[in-house]
């Protein structure tokens, strides 16, 4: 087992707080709500009124007018989640006045009667997603086996005739190892390689963490593949993350800096540091492999303590981003970091009164930009504070809230995954067990909600309007039910304006 004083947040752990596509179009990692209020602008936030430079959630376009992942009167809102430990994908129409179960793909290329994925290399795992115009591409962390991942892509007119609530089993796209309906996997043989990002030029990265999870050091460095999603059996560039000055091991998280997705922030949890990789300017144009040789970059190293859980950053809109440490015996360290790998400020583990119980924070969101105000983050907290806090950036990055209203959330379940819609006034939440997710029995929750920001400048904002998505569906003896890790959640809009 892993040690038991870090938050190892993935499905083969506790779980994960999760965790995007530009010209796959995509919104990734980031969590789909709808709601009453106007975009945060400088009437109510003092920052910027334009858009976020650095967000991946862009409105898909694609000619499927209905199925799974159609869109018969635009715009729709979708919100699909990878629930890891049930090898499955959901899928959530958030748009319809009613929010409604579009669908759900299961994963589970190894089956397991049981439904349990826990034994032997039973678990596939569904991680990261982008949802593009055309297709679906999926990371997949343990097919064909525990230290071998693969990448899926589902074209979405697979699933033009799923009706409303189906499941669509894995005998309709595979049987004995051979993909078919136009669905292609391909493995590249890396372990964990779960996370997803997508490039402007079409290419797509994929973070490997290259450790096993289930061990207590994790020295391996890192890796960085280059993709191209339209020709998966091509052989991937790749970019070893120990040849940075400071060495990346165990690379987590990816999130970029730019709309350009020119600089790319990744955390590295083996070394307890981040590093920023420089990406080419011929990097959408040049073979795979020399893209990503022409990759650079700097690191920062952020504490030598392995008690410290470094696994997630988050741009801050202005060319910096957040990394967030933790752990079971301290409260949180706290960085806001610039794109050259050098502190804005100290770090701070400072908290207002209320939120001094506050230690294991998971993965965050960019709620208001930086620029004329400090930037803010929502940000998914756990034991021993299960809720949603806020955190402010700037010389001395802190605490300075929580996320009010959030009454539909289960004392049983804890927030793992967070993502947020275009305007940044709907907010997904995806919440599983607090620990043990293997053993519990599959109540999680995927929860939207409203955001209302009823003074960004003093960190108070409330959730309303929320919705369990999950609500009603649990069913003990049909483990096609069960939700006990939705660790990534995202957000996707079509057929509106891009």
């Amino acid at each position: 087992m892993l040690r038991p004083d870090r938050d190892r947040t993935r499905a083969t752990r506790p779980q994960r707080a999760a965790l995007g596509l530009a010209a796959l179009a995509v919104v990734a990692a980031a969590g789909c709500l709808e709601g009453f209020l106007e975009p945060l602008d400088t009437a109510t936030t003092g920052g910027s009124s334009t858009a976020d430079p650095t967000d991946t959630q862009a409105t898909t376009g694609g000619a499927e007018a209905s199925g799974l992942l159609g869109c018969a009167s635009p715009p729709c809102t979708l919100v699909l989640v990878s629930q890891t430990l049930d090898d499955r994908i959901d899928v959530f129409d958030v748009g319809a006045a009613t929010p409604y179960l579009r669908g759900r793909i299961a994963v589970d290329l190894k089956p397991d009667a049981s439904g349990k994925q826990t034994s032997g290399n039973l678990l596939d795992e569904p991680y990261d997603l982008l949802l593009g115009d055309t297709d679906l591409l999926v990371a997949i962390g343990h097919y064909p086996d525990t230290d071998q991942g693969s990448l899926l892509r589902f074209p979405r007119a697979a699933f033009a005739d799923v009706q409303p609530g189906e499941l669509v089993t894995t005998g309709r796209y595979f049987n004995a190892g051979v993909f078919s309906n136009g669905v292609e996997g391909e493995a590249h043989g890396r372990r964990e390689g779960i996370f997803l990002l997508a490039h402007p030029g079409g290419r797509v990265l994929v973070g490997v963490f290259a450790n096993n999870l289930q061990t207590t050091q994790w020295t391996t460095p890192g890796e960085l593949l280059v993709v191209d999603p339209a020709n998966l059996a091509a052989n991937p560039g790749s970019v070893d993350l120990g040849a940075l000055a400071k060495p990346c091991l165990g690379g987590w998280h990816l999130e970029a800096l730019d709309a350009a997705v020119t600089k790319v922030a990744v955390a590295c949890d083996g070394s307890e540091s981040v590093a920023v990789l420089d990406l080419p300017d011929d990097f959408a144009d040049a073979p795979l492999a020399d893209a990503a040789a022409g990759v650079t970059g700097c690191g920062l190293n952020l504490s030598g303590d392995p008690m410290w859980s470094t696994q997630f950053v988050a741009a801050d809109g202005a060319g910096g981003f957040l990394a967030v440490q933790s752990q079971i015996g301290a409260p949180p360290q706290l960085w806001h970091i610039n794109a050259a790998c050098a502190p804005v400020g100290l770090p701070s583990n400072m908290a207002p009164d209320g939120l001094e119980d506050v230690r294991l924070l998971r993965q965050p969101v960019l709620l208001r930009p930086g620029g004329a105000a400090a930037p803010l983050w929502l940000v998914a907290a756990g034991p021993t504070h299960d809720g949603v806090v806020v955190v402010r950036g700037g010389k001395a990055p802190a605490l300075c809230g929580v996320l009010g209203g959030l009454d539909l959330l289960d004392p049983s379940n804890s927030p793992w995954a967070l993502a947020l819609d275009g305007t940044r006034t709907h907010l997904a939440i995806g919440a599983g067990p607090t620990s043990n997710p293997a053993t519990a029995d599959g109540r999680g929750q995927v929860l939207w909600a409203t955001l209302e920001a009823t003074d960004l400048d003093a960190c108070q904002v409330r959730a309303s309007a929320a919705v369990d998505l999950n609500a009603g569906m649990f069913t003990a003896s049909d483990p096609s039910t069960w939700s006990r890790a939705p660790n990534v959640v995202v957000v996707a809009e079509i057929g509106g304006d891009a």
